[in-house]
């Protein structure tokens, strides 16, 4: 393994080169910056190695959170490998060999010691160039079944980080370390009643945190929307309804408030708050604000919730790839979270369940179990690893 040495001030220090692969969506991006700023926090600790970090990948959510942090990011064109038919399926073949150009590019000027990959199609250029270069590869799985791209990058890496014990078997024995899933510490920073002044909430009322991904859920604000006169008599709703549905979502609000005055206009005004994403600094905020948590069940968004101890009710994609967040979410009841299928939620049982959470005897239980649930130092023992130890001792 290459280690140029500088001399600086009398001592020598290794510098030391990690490529962070990734894109997409924010289940594959939060996690990587997680383990980013792991990195760093570790090699700033030790004082003798001198670390530099490149990510690599696609999209404008990652080269927005590296552009935050200050990381060095190359962007390169990914072709998505989708398993149902699509006219875009025909156009991206012609994406991946030019992304598999500029991954050679970038790796070998770049060249990097080790390289740590968070999967999804964004990460196959890189992982492979990489592979061919004999640098050695480390991939992390969120979910509790592995995708597409982990499972073939999972052949060239030497070691598969995990965060169920379930998705063990889609991987050589002897490969897997159960870590959990590398959340952003930041989350934990957050004060709740500064938060809830922030995002112009009260006291006075439990909030409802409800987020869709970033895309939104369609099912989800459906039944938001049709519950909202009720939830908004009690609760104060914090809703992420997503980006390409807002505008929808909007005009159904102002619908509501329009057919409402001068007898539930004021409390929608009032207690219920829409975004059509939240940025990172907002989600940490309605993280610690809210009482509660509605969200589908990608496994960063588990793992985060988990990590605050916010009992949350838990709406998986029905038929996503693999059926990955079913399975998550089934994972996740084990640990006192509430698990609805999108065919079975209803206003009446999403209320029902709102409430049996927050009945006193119930509320500080479930939330202690769901801390069990999280696992706070995955990234520092992925960081570990990367930065020469080894995994059986991360």
């Amino acid at each position: 393994m290459r280690q140029v040495l500088e001399k600086r001030y009398n001592y020598y220090v290794a510098n030391y080169r990690v490529l962070l692969l990734g894109g997409g969506s924010g289940g594959h991006v939060f996690p990587l910056i997680a383990v980013a700023d792991a990195l760093q926090e570790r090699a700033a600790q030790g004082g003798s190695i001198s670390l530099e970090l490149m990510v690599m990948g696609e999209g404008d959510f990652l080269k927005t959170a590296c552009t935050e942090r200050g990381l060095s990011f190359k962007q390169i064109m990914t072709g998505k490998m989708r398993r149902y038919f699509s006219v875009l399926n025909f156009l991206d073949i012609f994406k991946i060999p030019v992304g598999f150009l500029q991954s050679l590019w970038h790796i070998f000027w770049f060249m990097p010691d080790v390289v740590f990959s968070k999967g999804g199609y964004a990460s196959l250029p890189g992982a492979f160039v990489s592979w061919l270069y004999f640098i050695p590869i480390y991939i992390h799985e969120s979910d509790s079944v592995p995708g597409l791209s982990n499972k073939i990058i999972g052949k060239m890496a030497r070691a598969v980080f995990i965060s169920f014990t379930s998705v063990e078997k889609y991987f050589k024995a002897g490969k897997t370390f159960l870590v959990g899933n590398p959340v952003r510490k930041d989350i934990l920073l957050a004060d709740r009643t500064q938060s809830a002044q922030v995002l112009g909430l009260s006291q006075g009322k439990k909030i409802i945190l409800v987020i869709g991904g970033s895309q939104g859920a369609q099912r989800v604000n459906e039944v938001i929307i049709d519950s909202l006169v009720m939830l908004v008599s009690k609760f104060q709703i914090l809703h992420q309804c997503g980006q390409s549905q807002y505008n929808a979502v909007k005009a159904d609000i102002d619908r509501l408030i329009k057919e409402g005055e001068g007898h539930y206009a004021d409390n929608l005004r009032n207690n219920y708050k829409l975004f059509p994403f939240l940025d990172s600094k907002q989600y940490a905020a309605a993280l610690a604000a809210c009482d509660i948590v509605i969200s589908r069940a990608g496994a960063g968004s588990i793992f985060e919730i988990a990590l605050l101890g916010k009992p949350a009710i838990i709406i998986p994609i029905t038929k996503s790839s693999s059926d990955h967040q079913l399975e998550n979410a089934m994972e996740f009841t084990k640990f006192g979270g509430v698990y609805i299928e999108e065919e079975n939620l209803t206003p009446n049982i999403l209320i029902n369940q709102i409430e049996s959470l927050l009945e006193p005897a119930n509320y500080e239980s479930i939330s202690q179990k769901i801390k069990s649930f999280a696992s706070p130092d995955a990234a520092d023992k992925i960081a570990a690893t990367l930065l020469g130890q080894t995994a059986q001792n991360a």
